[in-house]
């Protein structure tokens, strides 16, 4: 799939691990050459920024962030800089991404990597298996001819609407549209994708650890199909059997693997369970299971 959704910050320095441990939700202590990860970059209140997917390389950490949060991400870590011997610089321009999804993903990426002098980490955001393959802009044509090749290997070429299709039916929310600054990884269901429960501290641990214990989640994002019903809008109202309003829709798609319509959802916690039946436009709905 190729992200050109992505915007890229790049790390640098002899303390780039150890920084970033402390501003990532994600394990990054140990990471080698080659190595990568899925975590998220949250406010101090422990609410997300952007999620982020982090790729090493003997030189540098690069950080594949939303292009919308670019900013507010670059300028957030930056005030956090202070005594590290460690930079972060924007290299959105000279950087472009592209994720494999599936178990052979990373010996994939590896291959595609070689010739094109891109660099590859292992990164599984869907639960599919899977990795990142970063190259330079200029090499972006050259990666995406290998890839569409006959010879190509064992995987296709995916598009835009490809990636969309497959992240909602993985439940996995996109910055700005699923996901704001105003919900928590709980909320969004990235507590257990992007959050490593144990590492040291990080910015935002806190708020995350208090609502883990404490298990007060008011609303969760969670997956709804919808049958043969069209797929809503964003913002349409879902309401509960007895005509309460329990949510609304988020991102929405046709889905093969769903039989109809499915989109994502903010819904309160007592309709999240699997099975739960709801009312979208009207026409009936029910919450569905993500990882199919």
């Amino acid at each position: 799939m190729p992200r050109p959704d992505l915007a890229t910050l790049v790390v640098s320095g002899p303390d780039r691990l150890e920084w970033l441990q402390g501003v990532l939700t994600c394990d990054v202590a140990d990471l080698s050459p080659g190595d990568g990860r899925y975590g998220l970059v949250l406010t101090r209140q422990g609410k997300i920024l952007s999620d982020v997917l982090v790729v090493a390389t003997k030189a540098f950490v690069l950080l594949g962030v939303s292009a919308s949060a670019r900013e507010r991400v670059l300028a957030w870590l930056l005030g956090f800089l202070v005594m590290e011997d460690a930079e972060i610089a924007d290299g959105t321009t000279s950087h472009f991404w592209a994720l494999l999804h599936g178990p052979r993903g990373l010996d994939e990426a590896r291959r595609l990597a070689a010739p094109v002098g891109g660099d590859v980490g292992a990164v599984d955001p869907t639960g599919l298996g899977g990795a990142a393959l970063v190259v330079a802009h200029h090499r972006a044509a050259d990666l995406l001819a290998a890839a569409a090749a006959p010879t190509a290997g064992a995987f296709s070429l995916g598009d835009a609407a490809d990636w969309e299709r497959l992240r909602i039916e993985r439940l996995l929310p996109v910055h700005g549209v699923d996901v704001t600054e105003s919900q928590n990884p709980h909320e969004a269901r990235l507590d257990r994708r992007a959050v490593s429960w144990d590492k040291g501290c990080y910015l935002g641990q806190e708020a995350v650890c208090m609502l883990e214990m404490r298990g007060k989640v008011k609303r969760r994002l969670s997956l709804l199909e919808l049958g043969d019903a069209p797929a809503p809008a964003l913002g349409t109202p879902v309401f509960d059997e007895a005509g309460a309003q329990v949510g609304e829709t988020r991102s929405s798609v046709e889905s093969e693997v769903h039989g109809g319509a499915v989109a994502l959802a903010v819904l309160e916690e007592r309709v999240v369970p699997v099975g739960t039946r709801l009312v979208v436009d009207g026409r009936p709905a029910v919450v569905a299971e993500a990882n199919r």
